[in-house]
């Protein structure tokens, strides 16, 4: 068995990266370029939504007004604007080599797992899956305060986890100059901090209701085949 983590996209979002790697498997003359951007803007936006702005709608349930909802607006808005401002700058005017080149990005986080829906994401180490698994197991049995700050390291293992197959490897697939190349480490930087100290913040602050709320939400983006 093997463990991922993956959420399941729009169905809009999933149809036009499938649009996208056909034609160029079958090398259609139009420029693909215009498509390619909007996928990698979309797919940003699914990405924040579904590891943290879903989440508050998640918890309002049982609110208690706690900063948890506020932490996870901020930092989701912050990843948007930061996101937003870089992908204007580093997504261009290309052939369609080149987009074929971005593309293999997509190819690497479009799951279709065995008897499962089609899901983006990666392939997670069976160590940070076993944790969560833990993790949950004991927000569900009531214990989510004993076990909050293994919940907070696993989080911050995953975080790194994610930055490296959800930024790292988008990066990796551009043709960027020095100057592009410095502003995405400068911008993974501030992603890394604020998602780290975002985190250390939210889970001591959750209560259990939120905790188990959490973990349900969490749980259902993670799977094993």
């Amino acid at each position: 068995m093997t463990a991922y983590f993956g959420f399941e996209p729009s169905e809009s979002l999933k149809n036009d990266i499938q649009t996208l790697l056909a034609n160029l498997a079958k090398k259609a003359p139009e420029p693909q370029y215009h498509l390619s951007s909007e996928i990698s803007k979309v797919f940003t936006d699914e990405v924040i939504d579904n590891l943290l702005l879903n989440l508050v709608g998640v918890m309002q349930n049982h609110s208690d007004g706690s900063e948890g909802g506020g932490l996870l607006k901020f930092l989701g808005g912050f990843l948007k604007t930061v996101m937003h401002g870089a992908l204007k700058v580093m997504l261009g005017k290309c052939d369609n080599a080149e987009v074929n080149k971005r593309a293999d990005f997509l190819r690497m986080r479009l799951l279709q797992l065995p008897n499962d829906k089609t899901r983006l994401g990666f392939q997670l180490p069976q160590d940070v899956y076993n944790h969560f698994q833990h993790c949950f197991t004991e927000v569900d049995a009531g214990n989510g305060k004993q076990i909050t700050e293994e919940l907070i390291k696993t989080m911050l293992t995953f975080t790194d986890l994610s930055l490296v197959h959800f930024f790292d490897d988008f990066i990796g697939g551009l043709n960027l100059g020095m100057i592009n190349r410095k502003m995405a480490s400068v911008t993974r930087s501030g992603i890394h901090k604020e998602s780290h100290s975002t985190i250390k913040k939210l889970i001591p602050s959750l209560t259990d209701a939120q905790l188990k709320d959490f973990s349900i939400y969490f749980k259902s983006m993670l799977v094993e085949r």
